[in-house]
């Protein structure tokens, strides 16, 4: 992934290597176009990166995938970048592929919205209409979403009424029970929701993604980028790592290319980032594009960023589980509304990962929560190796106070962790490129519902977005968003076809 000339011209150069940013690198390089994806890090992937913690092999941020069942959308998106040569993906447990515990009461979300559906109902027999409603409205709701199930959309960008709806607020019209309204809430940490912003089209959306179905990858989350990095290469396009593009050079009004940190120069005619709005803005210099514009993508709101925990322990000594652990202290799932570091933590998220197709045991686990960049913002200015024993000390107490609120539901596993280490919002920073770190991009409005929408297309007319922050997160919404920005290039129609027939 080294050691390419930068004397080359390229037709569109793709800033970082997020997922979305891989993706477009195989559609443009299989429609004809002469591609370089320059990533800063070691290692391409984005949030798909894992890493090794003294032998064991960590995933970073792909914890499961929903919508993989045969024929449904994240499936036949797969099949058409041949994510299933060689990697294996398992399907998680069918009766409970998420289990919450939700203020000292626990839940199990089924898979299928008929057996979610009648799940719920044992539960509250007295509001089989509250939760038929819900069913109703998220199914209505990603019908509208054209291009969520792989149909052409009437308009890249066409307001619809799902967008302008508040999430919270829907959800409370549909029933007086309490109870009822946090577990249709429950799946809130996927996407980091808002009461009082988050839009009723990002619940549902998320929702309907991980109750079609839901997987984990049998083994490293880096198979699926290394995997696209071979699909890229097959096609003729390139990908450098260790490049970190620090300047957007014009010829007048136009791009021209970028210049790297080293002092190298690519040219290309077309520029994709794959990087948050503001952090790209930062690339441009004053006077190239609409202050507005540029004020308006520097100042938006992203979601809450997290702390993660990854724990090593003695092999054969802690049973798998075919499910995430969600863990609320309080009886409201909505955290990141009311997210206080003097109370934290007050959840967790608990990821079991599978390393061979039917595992047994488990030698490591990812624990994740919330976490607010400002608690490390002190440290922000500071190289990672010059951060000092403050934030050594700031890692290690948070570590203990996140461990002690698991061990009150997992005692089992206290004397057989045999170390750990940790993220933090400065980590996942230095990873995704986003200035606060944060987990699922800029935070979504339904009181600004285009206000708080980053269009593929920006001020610069050879400047194109991909990625989380464009219309929605994780690994759907990410790849949905590949297809947007290539739909300036090629034709939308035939590439969903290929998809769909794939």
């Amino acid at each position: 992934m080294a050691g390419l000339g930068a004397e080359i011209s390229y037709d569109v150069i793709i800033v970082g290597s997020g997922l979305a940013g891989l993706q477009c690198a195989v559609i443009l390089g299989r429609k004809g176009y002469r591609v370089l994806v320059l990533e800063k890090n070691e290692h391409i992937g984005g949030t798909l990166q894992s890493f090794e913690y003294k032998g064991v092999a960590f995933s970073t941020g792909l914890h499961y995938v929903g919508s993989l069942d045969d024929g449904q959308v994240l499936n036949r998106i797969f099949r058409y970048f041949n994510l299933f040569d060689g990697i294996i993906y398992k399907r998680m447990d069918e009766h409970g592929f998420d289990v919450f515990n939700i203020g000292g009461r626990k839940y199990a979300f089924p898979m299928g919205w008929a057996a979610f559906g009648n799940y719920l109902n044992t539960l509250f027999p007295d509001e089989t209409i509250a939760i038929q409603n819900y069913i109703t409205a998220v199914q209505i709701t990603v019908n509208e979403q054209e291009i969520f199930k792989l149909e052409i959309p009437l308009a890249v960008y066409l307001e619809k009424p799902s967008q302008a709806i508040n999430a919270w607020d829907f959800i409370c019209s549909l029933t007086q029970n309490p109870e009822l309204r946090q577990v249709f809430s429950a799946l809130n940490f996927v996407y980091a929701g808002d009461k009082n912003r988050t839009p009723w089209y990002v619940h549902a959306l998320i929702n309907h993604y991980f109750i079609s179905s839901s997987y984990r990858v049998v083994g490293s989350s880096n198979q699926i980028p290394q995997r696209l990095f071979q699909e890229i290469e097959k096609a003729g396009g390139h990908v450098l790592t260790n490049q970190k593009v620090t300047k957007l050079i014009f010829d007048g009004d136009l791009l021209s290319g970028v210049l790297c940190a080293d002092g190298k120069v690519f040219k290309a005619g077309k520029v994709i980032s794959n990087f948050h709005p503001a952090s790209t803005m930062n690339l441009i210099e004053p006077g190239k594009i609409k202050k507005s514009y540029r004020n308006r993508l520097e100042q938006k709101t992203d979601t809450l960023s997290c702390f993660a925990l990854y724990l090593k322990i003695e092999p054969g000594r802690f049973r798998y589980q075919n499910s995430n652990y969600n863990f609320y202290l309080q009886s409201d799932v909505w955290y990141a509304s009311s997210y206080n570091e003097n109370l934290w933590p007050e959840h967790f998220f608990m990821h079991f990962p599978s390393d061979d197709p039917h595992p047994q045991w488990v030698d490591h686990l990812s624990i994740v929560t919330h976490m607010n960049f400002e608690e490390v913002s002190r440290w922000k200015d500071l190289p990672s190796n010059a951060r000092g024993n403050g934030y050594k000390q700031f890692k290690k107490e948070k570590a203990e106070k996140l461990l002690a609120l698991v061990l009150l539901q997992f005692p089992e596993l206290e004397n057989l962790i045999t170390d750990y280490t940790t993220a933090t919002p400065l980590t996942f920073r230095d990873y995704v490129g986003s200035p606060t770190g944060s987990m699922y991009g800029t935070l979504r409005d339904y009181k600004y519902p285009l206000a708080s929408y980053v269009g593929v297309r920006t001020k610069i007319p050879n400047l194109y977005f991909t990625g989380q922050n464009l219309n929605l997160h994780g690994v759907m919404g990410v790849s949905i968003s590949a297809l947007l920005t290539c739909a300036e290039f090629v034709d939308l129609p035939e590439l969903l076809n290929e998809i769909n027939d794939s």
